[in-house]
């Protein structure tokens, strides 16, 4: 039997590692199996493998420095699936800036439990907006 508490204590250690790490410009974290897949906060997708961790670096390049931490919303885990939803808070500078900026995402991960290690194989992560009238929501697809 699984013990979600213990699972979901692992993941987010690891969530918080992995947000650390990309705001001061490291992307490894994020490398994904081939079947992989992410929805990443600057927009587009990928599928995971060698090209979901060429376009993760060059987009953790951007970052020059970060601070923040993770807060869990929910989660779950079972033998060989385990899901989270958290919130990542930051304060970073990105490249040809000086000024510090929020920089807070709303994610969603997905992990498979491969031989008693946890492997993320999803990962949906976008800006963490204020509420707005659903006109105001379609006005950024027309961006």
């Amino acid at each position: 039997m699984i013990d979600d508490d213990v699972v979901l204590a692992v993941l987010m250690d690891r969530a918080r590692a992995d947000h650390q790490a990309w705001i001061n410009g490291d992307a490894s974290g994020y490398a994904l199996p081939e079947d992989g897949t992410i929805l990443g906060a600057v927009g587009g997708y990928a599928h995971g493998g060698a090209e979901t961790a060429e376009r993760q670096a060059l987009v953790a390049a951007q970052w020059r420095r970060g601070t923040g931490d993770v807060e869990l919303i929910n989660g779950g885990a079972s033998a060989d699936l385990a899901w989270v939803t958290f919130i990542e808070r930051s304060r970073v500078v990105l490249a040809g800036a000086e000024d510090e900026r929020r920089w807070d995402l709303r994610v969603t991960e997905i992990f498979r439990n491969d031989g008693g290690e946890w492997q993320r194989v999803h990962r949906h992560a976008d800006p963490l907006v204020d509420r707005r009238s659903v006109t105001a929501a379609a006005a950024l697809l027309d961006e």
